[in-house]
């Protein structure tokens, strides 16, 4: 089965205090090392920013539809502009993801709307795979001024995996300067 991707760096980057996907970790912007894990298991891949700086890293660049309305916004534009059915959505802000991860996400999602982790009964659903089945709940969900995922994956078939097969860095979201 072939997937696409979807990275989010629409964000407002508040606590970090600039365009944290772009700020370098290891020497290369953090959205990079989201890159080079997906782009090892997905077909194709876009970057949903209203920053036109993310195109200077060769991929296509859609801005949000729905700016300023969180995560659910932005997949919901990039589900519509992506070519599969399958699409691993990602922040760019877990330069820790891995190819392993991500194959496991794409075995599990068979059957099923979308596959997010969940560890320690956390949700990550910034680190899952979403089928374009998902589109009508999200969109009806920003309609209605819905703006929190979590809540709105009730509407949707999900399967949770077990996160505690990761180390917990792989999970981890650098949202600020200290975390990074």
């Amino acid at each position: 089965m072939q997937v696409g991707a979807i990275i989010l760096a629409g964000g407002k980057s508040s606590r970090m205090g600039v365009d944290k996907g772009l700020m370098l970790l290891n020497e290369k912007p953090m959205v990079q090392h989201v890159i080079d894990a997906v782009k090892l298991v997905a077909a194709e891949l876009i970057i949903v920013a209203n920053n036109e700086e993310y195109k200077q890293l060769g991929y296509k660049v859609i801005p949000d539809e729905i700016e300023n309305a969180g995560p659910l916004a932005g997949i919901c534009a990039g589900l519509k502009q992506v070519s599969f059915h399958y699409n691993f959505v990602l922040s760019c802000d877990v330069p820790f993801v891995t190819k392993e991860m991500l194959s496991l996400l794409k075995q599990e999602v068979v059957g099923y709307d979308a596959a997010i982790f969940e560890k320690a009964d956390n949700l990550h659903p910034l680190i899952g795979i979403y089928s374009k089945n998902c589109l009508p709940a999200f969109e009806a969900a920003l309609n209605n001024k819905e703006r929190r995922l979590k809540t709105v994956l009730h509407h949707v078939n999900l399967k949770k995996i077990d996160g505690a097969l990761f180390n917990d860095r792989f999970f981890k979201n650098i949202n600020s300067r200290l975390d990074l």
